[in-house]
């Protein structure tokens, strides 16, 4: 479900209006009454339900609605796609119902250019919280949005571990106490990812039993400067035991 628009556009729903348009909260796109129905059909059926949640109301009014239709502490692993705009209230309630949070680091490189403008320096400083929301015990996912943005793991690896734009600006990385190692980061995108489809008993590991998704790469991502991760090329991808791209053979 889309519960809001974007940052840039000025249409994801804030709690306040936007500083930088004083007569603007954002748009909610989905009307609480309408998403309880929807809410209220998954839960009947245990279905997984996931909202695309930008602005900090957005993410509030769809906990509210989740948690009216969760008999069980998110028996059904619902989630919250971006949760970009928060503060610390909405991490806590998001670590008491047990959500998952779909986050997409890759966005930092262009809204970390904004983001102050149009929420302003207090609820930026707790925004795009990629720290604290796995410190909060809360199941994070990676991806990249795509074809919002570009695919390429390897420049969401780099802007979650360095906080930097693709240009390596602004000097430290922005909110640089955000930022996660490449542990972390690997972890969200492997482990974190198979938890959210119900699939962590078989995949997300390189253990016996799983299924064998892996990578070879030309870097070694835990030794190589963090600068540098956005640039790191495979050489080749196996996907359920099958080789599926090789650098010397091309597409298999």
């Amino acid at each position: 479900m889309f519960k809001d628009g974007s940052l840039g556009a000025r249409t994801a729903l804030l709690s306040q209006p936007y500083a930088d348009d004083p007569l603007n909260h954002g748009i909610d796109a989905l009307p609480d009454e309408e998403m309880d129905k929807y809410c209220a059909l998954a839960a009947k059926h245990r279905l997984q339900v996931i909202t695309h949640v930008i602005g900090d109301e957005a993410a509030r009014r769809t906990m509210a609605c989740y948690r009216r239709f969760n008999e069980h502490v998110n028996r059904n692993r619902n989630g919250l796609v971006h949760f970009q705009i928060s503060d610390h209230e909405l991490i806590k309630t998001a670590a008491d119902d047990q959500l998952v949070i779909y986050y997409q680091p890759i966005f930092l490189e262009y809204d970390l250019h904004i983001v102050r403008d149009r929420v302003g320096l207090a609820l930026a400083e707790t925004s795009y919280a990629f720290r604290s929301v796995p410190e909060a015990g809360i199941s994070v996912a990676y991806g990249t949005d795509c074809p919002v943005e570009d695919f390429n793991p390897f420049a969401n690896l780099y802007c979650a571990v360095t906080r930097l734009d693709l240009q390596g600006q602004p000097a430290g990385g922005y909110q640089p106490s955000e930022k996660v190692t490449v542990e972390q980061a690997l972890d969200a995108y492997t482990i974190g990812s198979a938890y959210a489809e119900f699939a962590e008993n078989h995949k997300g590991r390189l253990k016996a039993g799983y299924v064998a998704d892996l990578v070879v790469l030309d870097q070694d991502l835990f030794t190589v400067d963090s600068q540098l991760i956005k640039d790191i090329k495979p050489l080749l991808t196996m996907v359920g035991g099958e080789v599926v791209y090789n650098q010397k053979g091309g597409l298999l």
